[in-house]
């Protein structure tokens, strides 16, 4: 019997999920094609620059601002397939990977879309998208789902692993060094382009939800219950910055302890600046190279969205999605909040 397809960025619905305090994201949002609902998830994000993104979301969403973020425009995806990552090289050459292990590609600035031939099976949904150039990409997913193309997505080639696992991220620092994070506390790392893959234990086996590495030896994964964990060694040790790598259930943290530290989904660590995102609407900022995380409360209703994704430019600006069409600028070390995006 198939599994059911996990979320996006969300653990099986667990009581494990639960106890890290992400009932609210356990269950997937869904509407009919004739519904009236105007705000979609949105799933992932890829800054261009700092006034140019690209975001993705449920029933083929696929949005474009190019004023940092004031407006939203919808593009035309070819597919009601819902759409978990995007990433760009450049502003011409870009993926989005989905459910179903659907490849779309661009090559005119997402004027146009189209889907490429995936050699991942169509049950394994696949989460993440990360573009090395014009040619090369990689993208992961549900049961261990691996694949890369080095000839700008004419051919898709099958890495996926042996073991049954989700694998939620990817990282690429350099062409030669990468990182994948999963469930179970699963990391991967490759220092040969992704010839060879090698497990580097982080010390838990909490669900790793995002990865993000500035350097080949400088990263940081998030994950369950609020969790940041640090390297600076390539993966060979790792610190923690934020949460517990120790398993607890709700009885044991109860519920508004469980609160404090909701999952998180996204990370980002450019330069200076770095963003985290979770649920219950949860952003952290540093300013100081990921040394230290400050949280920032947003108001009303926007503390119980979760957020999915972060995405920083070239400098110090970035974007922000995540639940119920939910976008946000990052400026620095602020959360600047524009309008939710609207489909037509």
């Amino acid at each position: 019997m198939a599994r059911p397809m996990p979320a996006p960025g969300r653990p099986r619905c667990t009581r494990a999920a639960r106890a890290a305090g992400l009932a609210l994201a356990c269950a997937m949002s869904a509407r009919p094609a004739s519904s009236a609902v105007l705000r979609d998830n949105l799933y992932d994000v890829k800054a261009v620059d700092g006034r140019e993104a690209w975001a993705v979301g449920n029933f083929g969403a696929i949005y474009h601002t190019a004023d940092a973020g004031k407006t939203w425009q919808p593009r035309d995806s070819g597919t009601k397939t819902p759409l978990f990552g995007v990433d760009f090289a450049g502003r011409n050459d870009g993926w989005v990977v989905g459910k179903s292990a659907l490849i779309l590609h661009t090559k005119d600035a997402g004027a146009t879309w189209t889907r490429q031939t995936s050699p991942i099976g169509s049950q394994k949904p696949l989460f993440k998208v990360r573009a090395l150039d014009a040619r090369t990409a990689w993208a992961v997913g549900d049961w261990g789902a691996v694949t890369v193309t080095h000839d700008g997505g004419e051919n898709w080639e099958d890495r996926s692993l042996t073991d049954d696992v989700v694998l939620y991220d990817v990282s690429f620092p350099d062409a030669q060094h990468g990182f994948v994070a999963g469930e179970y506390g699963t990391l991967l790392a490759t220092d040969d382009g992704g010839a060879t893959w090698t497990k580097r234990p982080v010390g838990t086996e909490k669900t790793l939800f995002g990865v993000s590495f500035s350097t080949p030896r400088q990263g940081w994964v998030v994950g369950i219950d609020g969790l940041v964990l640090r390297t600076r060694d390539g993966g060979g040790t790792w610190e923690v910055q934020r949460g517990s790598v120790a398993a607890g259930s709700i009885e044991e943290l109860g519920f508004l302890e469980a609160l404090k530290n909701p999952g998180l989904y996204g990370v980002q660590v450019a330069g200076r600046y770095g963003v985290v995102t979770g649920d219950t609407g949860m952003v952290l900022t540093s300013t100081d190279g990921g040394e230290t995380w400050v949280r920032h409360e947003l108001p009303g209703k926007q503390q119980l969205v979760w957020l999915r994704a972060v995405s920083l430019g070239d400098g110090p600006e970035g974007f922000v999605v995540g639940g119920n069409g939910f976008t946000a600028r990052i400026e620095q070390d602020r959360v600047v909040l524009p309008a939710a995006v609207e489909t037509r």
